[in-house]
């Protein structure tokens, strides 16, 4: 997971050089960062249900071979169109690879220990995060646009060979007919719909303002603040450094607490960030708005994770945890789309960051509605899980 976001974190501080050399705009990145998440849209939910068929482990050497060649591609491409061809593949990469990383930790945790066991997971995903925009405005800045992709590859390959040879296949007692799995996941989506319903708003809110960073955001930085590849980097590496920081605790602290709080907390706190943004004046400014961005991110990731798993049988899994991939790409090609039609014909990032907020706040409205307040592990049931296992009445017989 480190590695994998190692290499999508990169390219943070290196696009919007790269396409400002082109002389194209923000639109041209808005296109460029959704073609990322259009190609998880098309195989989030094909290669969840892989997953679930031939097992969580070929889903993640598969992957890992697509991310190192999608690095090779950067590294050798002269226009912006190799960079889209290259970044789809990473789209297809992360379409397999972090629902089967999920559903990998979910078949070995119990539900008890689930928010630890997928904070550790977020956390690993978060040094990737630190690492990757770091190490990318540094290499860009000093050594070129090329030389980071290279590195990002060889070291996936190490990588490969050791998730190859550590990563043993979970045991599963079952192993449903396409028939049954389809009906399976129609009626784990059905039995807890609201619940289901309010974190796919609050996973579209919490996606959709990164996306706003990634195209508004960077480019109005690089423009107005003047920064430099290096200062992104800095960014970037704060909101993950906060992030590992709490995603641990925070998860820690939903399996004690229950689910529900940090992620309406969360929420609320990614609209209060974007605002921050809006406001900012200086890099310290911006700086300040990472921290809060990233103890959002640190609330809502983990928990959100462990109550989908908390809500979902075992045997569905891959497919349901695809289905809010999807949910979560949606976001991701509709605002760096959104983000680079307004940045284009207003020139500032203010009215992108706006929406961001907005849209945030519905997320934490959604969640503080929808959510059921239920500690895991405990004997209570989640609201529509109980009048489906309540014993029924017995009647009276007759005489």
């Amino acid at each position: 997971m480190a590695i994998l976001q190692i290499g999508f974190g990169i390219v943070f501080p290196i696009f919007p050089y790269y396409i400002l050399s082109l002389h194209l705009g923000a639109m041209e990145l808005g296109v460029l960062a959704a073609s990322y998440a259009l190609a998880q849209i098309v195989l989030s939910g094909p290669l969840g249900h892989l997953s679930d068929r031939t097992g969580r482990k070929p889903v993640l050497v598969t992957a890992m071979v697509g991310f190192a060649a999608a690095n090779v591609l950067y590294a050798s491409a002269n226009d912006v169109y190799m960079m889209i061809v290259a970044r789809v593949i990473e789209g297809a990469v992360s379409a397999g690879f972090f629902p089967a990383a999920n559903a990998f930790v979910a078949d070995v945790t119990a539900a008890a220990s689930r928010g630890k066991a997928m904070g550790y997971l977020s956390a690993g995903g978060m040094v990737g995060f630190i690492v990757g925009p770091t190490a990318g405005g540094v290499l860009a800045q000093f050594f070129g646009l090329r030389l980071p992709f290279i590195i990002t590859a060889a070291i996936t390959l190490v990588t490969l060979a050791a998730l190859h040879r550590l990563i043993t296949e979970p045991e599963r007692h079952h192993e449903p007919t396409d028939t049954e799995q389809r009906v399976h996941v129609f009626e784990v989506l059905r039995r807890h719909s609201s619940a289901y319903a309010a974190l796919a708003v609050s996973v579209f809110a919490n996606v959709f303002a990164l996306g706003i960073l990634e195209v508004a955001f960077t480019l109005d930085a690089v423009q107005r603040f003047k920064v430099t590849p290096l200062q992104i980097g800095l960014f970037f590496g704060v909101v993950g450094a906060i992030t590992i920081c709490g995603s641990i605790g925070f998860g820690l602290a939903s399996d004690k607490l229950g689910r529900k709080w940090p992620i309406v907390v969360g929420s609320l706190l990614g609209a209060i960030s974007m605002l921050m943004f809006m406001q900012a004046t200086e890099i310290i400014g911006l700086l300040e708005g990472a921290v809060v961005l990233g103890l959002a991110i640190s609330m809502r990731g983990p928990t959100t994770q462990a109550m989908v798993a908390d809500l979902t049988d075992k045997n569905a899994y891959g497919v349901v945890m695809g289905v809010f991939g999807m949910v979560n790409n949606s976001a991701y090609v509709i605002s760096p789309l959104l983000a680079g039609y307004l940045y284009s014909e207003s020139g500032v990032a203010s009215g992108s960051l706006l929406l961001g907020a907005i849209v945030s706040v519905v997320g934490c409205l959604c969640a503080m509605t929808g959510l059921p307040s239920v500690v895991p592990g405990t004997k209570e049931h989640l609201p529509d899980q109980a009048a489906d296992e309540a014993p029924a009445p017995e009647r009276d017989s007759l005489p």
